[in-house]
């Protein structure tokens, strides 16, 4: 018997090796071109140990630089695994019907690349869709790739990859952007996703002609990476994960035991949910067991990092670089930094910002005054090509220097601080203040600003009512009878050391809170309590992972939810945790909307992770059954008169009885929707190019009135007697009249710092804030760096403080005092003088 089956096992064997073989052979040499004739020459140096692969069979070249190769009947190129230290403009070839020789040149890496410890770093984008729709805006493709490039020379990049869907249409256009001869100290790599399968005879053949093959392995410093390919997609690929695991345990064969593995591939996993590749007939790899220490990938459009259920792998997912992703993560490349044992850090960097630099704490000739006479600096500065690497300010007046090249401390990746001592003697004279940033490319950029200093403060911050929610309560229709006047001055402005997205600052009990953003893993995700009075932290409690959106007030408590579905109920006076939850989030989906709070009662999660807890215990009020999602949203939940609002991204508008959890209602249609404003009983949205007022018992859609500009952002309408303002996804401001919904009149603010709003690049001036009324002047910020004051009923600028930095959040309104939160971090409390 067993005799028996050892020659069925040997026939197996032999079957399997007949389907994956055939006679042909292919041979060469790998070298260093040394003089750069692309062939090689008797004397040049030979590359032992390197592996060769036809996409299944691998094979190391011996000691003199020499491979024979098998082939198999899927065999379409003969590509090498690019070794340590070297770079290449080719390193696979198409096998033709009339070749078997195939030699590859290699020529060193930049030096600077890599370190002596084999730490090194390279780039990660993902998802750049560039199909026919988009072709109109080349500006943004090439703006953003000249600065990615730009920054790759500057930083002494190992390499970059792309990790799918450039999209089919565009795939000759990209490679103009980005490649190998464009950027020379480095090396370009590109990974199939799902849009880019589907043309030719099979799936991949439209990518391998642009790019080559669909799955291969490079070395750099001390790590050997690995590209796999999306399992399906627009069109069914020729691959198979059965012929990816057999290639793998033929790659890794060749890998030393406990060498640190980083993979790459489109999407979150491969196709089984696991780390592994093959099939129940010729078995399974699992590249757990070969010491895999981060899956990197894309096809989901945000930033993300985290570890795979509980283990040692770090997941990190990256966006594209040219424009917003659909969850409103900006337009961005992320900077991964590799040591030597495989360890990663990140970095996210932002394109269009070119050398930066604004004084935020100073405008209008005026600036703020703490109680021990000191004037608080804060400098908001960027470029995408290169880091910031010094600060310093000088200060004159009356024709003296009074200080010269003082540094300012970084606080986050856009802001710098300090606090300015002047003598006495210069109170009511006019100070000017010349701030110089200095880059590490050695470019330099300088700012000036002027004020008059009073070296007593007469500022005097006076809360009224409390904010507890996005625009106050969780109807988002705030109920403001205080009236500001113009011109707000600044009465203070603190860092929180990280940057604040779409949460924005809540006014409760007389302190001012604010979240915080980490998608690069370094711990600064935090709630953080001000003193509405002076701004100092009185603390700041740390969170696992990044809030995105609104956090809420309720019972002594302040409430946020992180992506990856983590709730906090933390104590509004001491900062200490009173309760939290697991949501239980799908870990593909991030948690990107925003909490609501209401009559004692938090609303977190979403889709089926949407639930309903006591604000003061954490009791499950109910648990949402009813509908799900598969995508994040950064809108923000409603709640009025029972009814609880929200949306899934791409899916549809839900309702739910903010009672029992029981589903109302669904709409689909709705798209990238903003947080919706609940009253009257009518449910008033934005979203793609259309306005809605909805019935908020029944979801009717009462109205759609569609525009010629895009609303994909998220401004929560105003409603006003007499007009409907919001933001929209270009254009900057709209005011529309609120009987005939025409455009009454339009205020563009700049050009965007970064991008944000779902699938809209460079140039643009989106608003993803929403507008504030108090008395008949509209308050809103912008992502040109701008808080803007506008005339309610004509649309014209009244004032202007310019922050240089994204102002995405929504202000919140209480006394005599204004906050507001940008991107760099700052929170600044102005008051109506």
């Amino acid at each position: 018997m067993k005799e028996k089956l050892r020659n069925i096992c040997v026939f197996a064997i032999v079957m399997t090796c007949n389907i994956y073989s055939v006679a042909a052979q292919y041979t060469g040499h790998v070298f260093v071109d040394n003089n750069g004739n692309h062939r090689y020459d008797r004397g040049e140096k030979v590359l032992p140990g390197v592996s060769v692969s036809d996409g299944l069979n691998v094979v190391q070249t011996d000691k003199d630089g020499k491979f024979e190769l098998s082939g198999h009947a899927h065999a379409r190129f003969v590509y090498i695994t690019l070794p340590a230290g070297y770079r290449t403009d080719a390193y696979y070839q198409r096998i033709a019907d009339d070749m078997n020789s195939y030699d590859f040149e290699l020529q060193p890496a930049n030096p600077k690349s890599i370190k002596s410890d084999g730490t090194h770093r390279f780039i990660h984008i993902s998802d750049t869709h560039m199909y026919d729709s988009y072709l109109t805006a080349l500006d943004g493709y090439a703006a953003s790739s000249k600065d990615l490039r730009d920054y790759v020379e500057n930083e002494d990049i190992a390499f970059l990859i792309h990790t799918g869907d450039v999209a089919r249409e565009g795939f000759a256009s990209y490679k103009y952007f980005l490649n190998n001869e464009n950027m020379p100290a480095s090396q370009v790599f590109y990974c199939i996703g799902n849009h880019d399968l589907g043309s030719g005879k099979y799936g991949e053949e439209s990518f391998e002609n642009h790019f080559g093959p669909a799955y291969y392995s490079f070395e750099v410093g001390n790590i050997h990476y690995i590209v796999t390919p999306m399992p399906g997609g627009d069109g069914k690929p020729d691959f198979t994960q059965e012929r990816i695991g057999q290639w793998l345990k033929n790659d890794l064969k060749y890998v030393p035991a406990g060498k640190p593995i980083i993979s790459f591939n489109h999407s979150v996993m491969s196709g089984d949910g696991h780390f592994r590749f093959g099939s129940n007939e010729t078995g399974f790899i699992d590249l757990t067991e070969y010491n895999l220490k981060a899956w990197i990938y894309g096809h989901w459009h945000h930033d993300r990092m985290y570890h795979y259920d509980g283990s040692d792998v770090l997941m990190i997912c990256s966006p594209g670089h040219v424009r917003g992703s659909y969850d409103h993560s900006p337009s961005s490349f992320r900077v991964l930094t590799t040591g030597p044992q495989g360890q990663l850090s990140s970095e996210i960097r932002y394109p269009y910002i070119d050398k930066s630099v604004t004084i935020s704490s100073i405008d209008n000739g005026m600036a703020a005054t703490l109680s021990d006479g000191t004037v608080p600096l804060s400098v908001n500065t960027y470029s995408s090509v290169s880091p910031v690497r010094k600060v310093s300010y000088s200060c004159f007046s009356r024709g003296k220097k009074y200080l010269s090249d003082h540094p300012l401390k970084q606080n986050s990746d856009f802001n710098w601080s300090d606090n300015i001592a002047l003598p006495s003697s210069l109170d009511n004279q006019i100070v000017t203040v010349k701030v110089t940033a200095t880059f590490a490319n050695g470019e330099v950029s300088q700012e000036s600003a002027s004020f008059c200093y009073r070296n007593a403060t007469n500022t005097q911050v006076k809360v009224n009512k409390d904010w507890t929610n996005l625009l106050q309560n969780a109807a988002h229709v705030p109920e403001l009878k205080d009236t500001l006047q113009l011109p707000l001055q600044l009465a203070w402005v603190q860092n929180i050391g990280a940057n604040i997205y779409f949460s924005s600052p809540l006014i409760y009990k007389g302190a001012i809170y604010a979240a915080s953003l980490d998608d690069n893993g370094l711990g600064k995700a935090s709630v953080t309590c001000m003193d509405a009075q002076t701004g100092q932290i009185r603390w700041q409690y740390p969170l696992r992972h990044s809030v995105r959106s609104s956090i809420a007030a309720e019972d002594g408590c302040i409430f946020a939810q992180d992506i990856n579905g983590w709730l906090y109920a933390v104590d509004a006076a001491t900062g200490k945790l009173v309760w939290e939850k697991d949501l239980e989030m799908d870990k593909q989906v991030p948690l990107d909307n925003g909490l609501v709070t209401s009559d004692g009662v938090v609303y977190a999660g979403t889709g089926r992770s949407l639930c309903a807890f006591q604000a003061k215990t954490g009791e499950l009020i109910w648990q949402n059954k009813d509908w799900d999602t598969g995508h994040g949203t950064s809108s923000t939940f409603s709640v009025n008169n029972g009814i609880l609002v929200g949306q899934a991204f791409w899916e549809a508008a839900y309702a739910n009885d903010a009672r029992s959890g029981q589903k109302l209602w669904s709409r689909g249609g709705y798209g990238f929707g903003s947080s919706a404003a609940m009253h009257g009983g009518l449910i008033y949205s934005i979203s793609n190019r259309s306005l809605f007022i909805v019935d908020a018992k029944t979801g009717k859609r009462l109205i759609q009135k569609t525009y010629d500009f895009e609303l994909k952002n998220l401004s929560t309408p105003l409603v006003t007697n007499d007009e409907i303002i919001f933001g929209t996804a270009e254009n900057g401001v709209v005011a529309v009249d609120r009987n005939t919904l025409e455009v009454k009149w339009r205020f563009r603010t700049g050009r965007a710092m970064i991008y944000t709003v779902p699938t809209l690049g460079d140039p643009a001036s989106p608003v993803e804030a929403s507008p504030v009324l108090s008395g008949d002047i509209v308050y809103v910020g912008a992502s040109d760096g701008a808080l803007y004051a506008l005339n309610r009923k004509d649309g014209q600028l009244l004032w202007k403080h310019a922050m240089g930095a994204p102002v995405l959040a929504t202000v919140a309104v209480s006394g005599n005092a204004l906050f507001v939160s940008d991107f760099a971090g700052n929170v600044y409390g102005f008051i109506s003088k």
